[in-house]
């Protein structure tokens, strides 16, 4: 979320405040007991569940997971005790190792060192070794001054460097290939459906 983004921040605190059951399914009966509705009725016709305040909070601490915990369980390979997991896992990267590989990294194109999105020039050099931020004239770095996005500028600045700047449109849709073929045409000597050999007649 962003900083500024106050109705985000407002549905994702009431995402994490939600509690486990709803309470506009979740009333309180006469005799002290609680009637919990649900949202579809069961095959026998059931449509709430009747709890008294003891067997409620039996079932709400049922939910609550046990302090630390893990609530995602891995198996198999990804298991934590398996035995050949140190071959599979990856290992850390030391200091000095990450040091040399981000010194790889042309100036400007590195990854950020906090979290946020990376820079195009970054996501290109990673994906391509294409360093954007170098001149193909004099080889110095060039810095990112401004981005255009309205189309009318765009067009003018394509226009100006001599590159098209027409969108290629659409050719029109084109029947199957074999339409064309001379299905019709008994002189070609062109069976659509070939009778079988006689290896396989009866």
């Amino acid at each position: 979320l962003a900083a500024n983004d106050r109705e985000g921040l407002e549905r994702m605190g009431r995402y994490l405040a939600r509690p486990p059951i709803a309470t506009d399914r979740l009333s309180r009966r006469p005799d002290g007991s609680f009637e919990l509705l649900f949202k579809r009725p069961w095959r026998d016709g059931t449509t709430a569940m009747i709890f008294t305040a003891h067997e409620l909070m039996e079932r709400l601490c049922a939910l609550v997971p046990r302090p630390r915990a893990h609530l995602v369980r891995y198996h198999g390979v990804l298991a934590p005790a398996f035995a050949a997991r140190a071959q599979i896992v990856p290992k850390a990267i030391p200091d000095a190792e990450a040091a040399v590989a981000r010194s790889l990294a042309p100036e400007g194109v590195e990854a950020p060192r906090g979290p946020g999105r990376l820079p195009w020039a970054s996501l290109l050099w990673r994906v391509f070794r294409k360093d954007a931020l170098q001149c193909e004239r004099c080889d110095g770095r060039m810095e990112i001054v401004a981005a255009v996005l309205r189309a009318g500028a765009i067009t003018r600045v394509l226009d100006h460097m001599g590159l098209p700047s027409a969108v290629p449109g659409f050719h029109p849709a084109r029947p199957p290939p074999q339409l064309d073929l001379p299905f019709d045409d008994g002189g070609s000597g062109f069976e659509a459906d070939p009778p079988a050999p006689d290896d396989y007649t009866t």
